[in-house]
């Protein structure tokens, strides 16, 4: 039936039980204004706490290039991309942790997989991955002048 049903009976019951001791069409009407108003407070905390506990699914532990280079992580990188030698001579990466992936079903296999916790590529390929892939997102800012971008697993797939 649906909370709204159930909303409706109970205010409807609770109108009739009301109208036994109600003498005049004034104390009706505040009645029904009363119970309007609590069904909008209802609805309104449930969709507050509905909302607080989505957001709280959907956030990433990783922020950006700052908080990924502080982790352990390992990070991905398209095959022949010059990422692998930025994020090697320019933001002191050990080689250790990068991975280089072939494709975007590959940069796909290995974030869902975690793999991988990211991959750093130029934006526009990064935009052409997540086009095909809804599951993943951008996090973070374009870290440098070379519109590069920075996606992450998506937590709400």
């Amino acid at each position: 039936m649906g909370q709204f049903g159930l909303c409706f009976i109970y205010n409807r019951q609770h109108f009739k039980f009301s109208e036994e001791s109600m003498v005049s069409s004034l104390g009706r009407l505040v009645l029904s204004i009363w119970l309007f108003v609590v069904l909008i407070v209802t609805s309104s905390y449930t969709a507050s706490l509905s909302s607080i506990l989505t957001v709280q699914q959907l956030s990433s532990p990783i922020q950006g290039i700052d908080s990924l280079i502080l982790t352990s992580e390992r990070i991905g990188f398209q095959v022949g991309s010059f990422a692998e030698n930025y994020m090697m001579e320019e933001l002191n990466i050990p080689r250790s942790r990068l991975m280089a992936l072939g494709s975007p079903q590959e940069y796909a296999e290995k974030l869902k997989a975690g793999i991988v916790a990211a991959i750093v590529d130029e934006r526009p390929y990064i935009d052409l991955f997540l086009a095909d892939n809804c599951g993943f997102q951008v996090v973070g800012e374009e870290f440098t002048k070379s519109s590069w971008g920075f996606v992450s697993i998506s937590l709400h797939t």
